[in-house]
């Protein structure tokens, strides 16, 4: 079974974190997957030291250039001990059998399908309408699509290798306080020339994760609004 490394960047957002750490312990993880949250410069930092749960371990990145998450990612993939990376966000839930692909997955990289969910105060999945709507799912998405979202560039699993075969994520994006998540494209399509050049293997795509909806409006302010500065600073 393959040695997974889980990395989640996070700027804040203490209790989707606490949640995130309740959920993982009940997952019940074998040893052979580590869990790696990588504190992007939050303001206190992040601690839980009484979680519970083996293999997990919270790093700082130490940067507080305006949009650090590709330095974050980076420094991440370097502390890794997994032969594969899983990276997401914070506002991302991976299901079990989603780290199970994982285990036996042996291709370079995969994708998730995605749902919309939310993790409760004890860190269960809820995928209730009525809970969703208040943390921002628009009724008249609902709707026309369910909970159904498409996938998303920046949650994937890709053999270590390969992450720095293709230079990992560019770091020019750090100094801009515009920078948001502009890496993840350039990222991306590196990754599509070094397949097409025979160096990889296409992305597959594997079994559904969940995800938060409502953001960027987040109407019960769970996450940070990842702007490090005030407009005009």
């Amino acid at each position: 079974m393959n040695k997974i490394s889980i990395v989640i960047t996070v700027l804040e957002s203490y209790s989707i974190v606490e949640r995130q750490i309740k959920y993982f312990k009940s997952l019940n993880l074998p040893d052979n997957i580590e869990i790696i949250f990588m504190d992007d410069g939050s303001n206190p930092p992040i601690s839980f030291p009484y979680h519970g749960l083996d293999n997990f371990n919270i790093y700082p990145t130490g940067d507080t250039r305006p949009w650090s998450q590709a330095c974050a990612r980076n420094r991440g993939a370097e502390i890794a001990q997994g032969d594969y990376l899983l990276m997401t966000d914070i506002d991302h839930i991976l299901t079990r059998e989603a780290i199970a692909a994982v285990e036996n997955f042996s291709g370079d990289k995969m994708r998730f399908t995605r749902s919309y969910a939310v993790l409760d105060s004890n860190g269960k999945i809820s995928q209730d309408p009525k809970t969703l709507f208040r943390y921002g799912l628009k009724k008249s998405y609902y709707k026309r699509k369910g909970l159904y979202v498409g996938r998303h560039t920046n949650t994937f699993v890709m053999k270590r290798s390969i992450y720095f075969e293709i230079g990992g994520y560019d770091e020019k994006f750090c100094n801009r306080p515009e920078g948001g998540n502009k890496g993840d494209a350039p990222f991306y399509w590196r990754y599509k020339r070094h397949c097409l050049a025979g160096k990889c293997e296409f992305e597959v795509v594997g079994p559904e994760i969940h995800t938060y909806p409502g953001l960027p409006l987040d109407p019960l302010g769970m996450f940070h609004t990842l702007k490090r500065y005030p407009k005009g600073e």
